[in-house]
């Protein structure tokens, strides 16, 4: 499981041996069950997650509605950076939809270990301008993208999304109902 998280921090900037073991020091184990969650809204969140394998999705509730926000395919990093900043309640659901290996440290013992090795903070800089810019382009297709332009983008960025989760987390996310989706799809394999 370390070899993983090992991988998924030089995708951002390099480490050193003793940089990287301080950092997988501070994680302990964690399985989840499918549909399980890492936490849910109210909870208060003070931990990084990290996903090995396995597979989360991200929602809210809104008016009895879920709205899922984004699909975490292992081996990648999740938490409510806004809760555990604000040290308020979040907002935010996390489900395994599969059975999940992951890793959780207090996000504390991070704070600490930046201190100590500043370049762990470049690996984040690098990791959350990996996630503002997704965040954005998902803003500008929402506003600029119809549906199906959606789905399609979708399909080429993130294919394993397509083919891993079910339509109506999908639909969802693409912010249409599902009887919409399934339009789009036939729509879109009949003209194959």
């Amino acid at each position: 499981m370390t070899d993983n998280l090992r991988f998924f921090l030089s995708r951002f900037a390099k480490l050193s041996d003793e940089e990287l073991e301080a950092f997988v020091a501070i994680f302990t184990p964690l399985s989840i069950k499918k549909l399980d969650h890492l936490f849910l809204e109210n909870d208060m969140v003070s931990h990084i997650y990290f996903i090995n394998d396995g597979t989360m999705r991200g929602y809210y509730n809104r008016r009895n509605t879920e709205i899922t926000t984004n699909f975490y395919f292992g081996p990648t990093i999740v938490t409510d950076l806004i809760a555990v900043r604000t040290k308020e309640p979040t907002k935010m659901n996390v489900q395994a939809l599969k059975y999940s290996n992951c890793m959780v440290a207090k996000f504390s013992d991070l704070d600490d270990l930046i201190d100590k090795y500043p370049n762990i903070e470049t690996v984040f800089f690098k990791f959350l301008e990996h996630l503002y810019l997704f965040g954005v382009m998902r803003q500008h297709s929402f506003i600029f993208d119809t549906p199906q332009e959606r789905y399609v983008k979708l399909f080429g960025e993130r294919p394993k999304v397509v083919a891993e989760i079910p339509q109506r987390y999908i639909s969802s996310y693409l912010g249409i109902k599902p009887e919409t989706l399934s339009r789009i799809r036939k729509r879109i394999f009949k003209s194959l």
